[in-house]
């Protein structure tokens, strides 16, 4: 049998459970050739970083015993060596590649290998036991481990477990996922049947951990193929290793657009607000137009960083478009200069600049003037149903923008005829936006003005 079809059966020990933080201090790798080991390696490695107590006992290795053992990088060359070309074969086999991913990278290493897990092999050759830990099941399949926790020892109970894998695969599990190598890639508690079920279709999905709880909450518009792409990569740090390894469950939503997946996917991140979903911030505006008077009793208004203040009129992405914004007002109304403030930096922190009596206008035309501003901008308020395509050939999406705020979104039977919004919008779509909706609603608008219908602030059409 050729290098490629041999086998590198690996284990390591650490100094803790993630490869981000944490170093190698063992490494011992059986090339099996399908029938038997044909070599064998072992080395202690020197961490070159504190070994925490709790490990030292399960181990029994010691700062000790690693002070004169060479480093990884003194070991890479013959790793890689051993490793290249070869099927990486582990218990619980995300655990030890990550490690030595890493660990042949910081060597200069660029390395990569198919992988097989005798945990996921165990569930499918040798089902219905309580646990598939190594301990257990080696003591099921009468394996004796002589050194359990150490790097050889374990690596040899695993090599006779995959020997006796390889005598019982009738149904050529092995086989398979070597062809595919999909199911490899997922968390170890994660079913492959829990992700086939996956659609290759635009839509959200939501991972849960064992008791349900929900981790994460993502949008795709090939489902299967986003959620695949979370379980590549060499990320070693602990937080993405924990939330892999929590994965359990994985539901799903279809969306048939990529907008309506967008709509979805805020809706629960601000229902749930998942641990795992960091990136919050950008479903808050970064700057407002407000309102205020000033001790001469002036109504003015001003762009500031958004605060969530209740005097907030309109609110901003960025400076520039607010700044633009009140520069259209300033122009359209007259308004005298002196009373409107534009946002700099330099002026943010800033009081009021003293104004020159002799520049302003006269106190009441102004402040009439500042309040047909806010007559106007509120007969402006945008109204709009948005229709797009559906899940299926039998039904619409739509989106109901109701005075400059997403109203309401789902999904309705396919639209023939109708003249009044409430024939469309279900009360149970209505939901709570937020300034981020509201823009991806505008902007994708902007780019379909074929799927909108523009609204009187009367929800019924002339």
């Amino acid at each position: 049998m050729n290098k490629q079809k041999h086998f590198a059966i690996v284990d390591i020990e650490t100094t803790g459970s993630h490869a981000g933080g944490s170093r190698i201090t063992e490494v011992a790798i059986l090339i099996h050739n399908g029938k038997k080991v044909i070599e064998r390696y072992q080395s202690l490695v020197n961490p070159q970083c504190p070994i925490p107590f709790a490990i030292q006992m399960l181990t029994g290795i010691t700062p000790d015993m690693l002070a004169d053992v060479p480093t990884f990088d003194e070991i890479a060359e013959d790793v890689y060596h051993l490793l290249q070309g070869r099927i990486f074969v582990a218990h619980n086999v995300n655990f030890d590649y990550s490690f030595l991913v890493k660990e042949l990278k910081q060597a200069g290493y660029d390395w990569q290998a198919p992988k097989l897990c005798t945990v996921r092999l165990s569930r499918k050759i040798f089902p219905g036991h309580r646990s598939y830990s190594l301990g257990d099941i080696c003591k099921v399949r009468d394996i004796n481990i002589t050194e359990r926790h150490r790097a050889m020892g374990d690596a040899e109970a695993t090599s006779e477990l995959f020997s006796q894998l390889l005598l019982h695969d009738d149904n050529q599990y092995l086989q398979e996922s070597l062809h595919k190598n999909t199911e490899h890639r997922l968390p170890t508690h994660l079913s492959l049947t829990q992700f086939q079920r996956l659609p290759e279709t635009t839509g959200i999905y939501i991972f849960r951990n064992k008791k349900g709880k929900i981790l994460y909450i993502g949008k795709a518009v090939n489902i299967q193929k986003r959620v695949l792409s979370h379980f590549g990569g060499i990320n070693t740090s602990l937080r993405r290793q924990q939330f892999i390894n929590d994965i359990a469950t994985i539901d799903f939503e279809e969306s048939g657009t990529e907008l309506m997946a967008l709509l979805m996917e805020c809706q629960l991140i601000k229902k749930h607000w998942p641990i795992h979903n960091r990136a919050l911030k950008r479903y808050e505006p970064k700057f407002a137009l407000i309102h205020y008077e000033d001790i001469r009793g002036y109504s003015r208004l001003a762009i500031s960083k958004a605060t969530g203040r209740a005097n907030s009129i309109r609110y901003f992405e960025t400076a520039q478009e607010a700044n633009v914004f009140l520069t259209n007002l300033l122009e359209e109304f007259n308004l005298a200069p002196t009373l409107c403030t534009f946002y700099s930096p330099s002026t943010e922190t800033r009081e009021d600049r003293k104004i020159c009596v002799e520049t302003l206008p006269s106190l009441e035309e102004h402040n009439q003037t500042i309040d047909s501003v806010f007559q106007q901008l509120g007969n402006r308020k945008r109204s709009f149903l948005l229709i797009d395509r559906g899940r299926n050939e039998e039904e619409n999406s739509y989106v109901y923008f109701k005075e400059d705020k997403l109203y309401a979104f789902g999904f309705v039977e396919l639209v023939q005829q109708w003249s009044n919004v409430e024939d469309i919008v279900s009360y149970k779509d209505k939901c709570i936006s937020n300034f981020y909706m509201q823009q991806i609603v505008l902007q994708y608008a902007e780019r379909h003005p074929e799927k909108v219908t523009i609204l009187h602030q009367d929800p019924t059409l002339s």
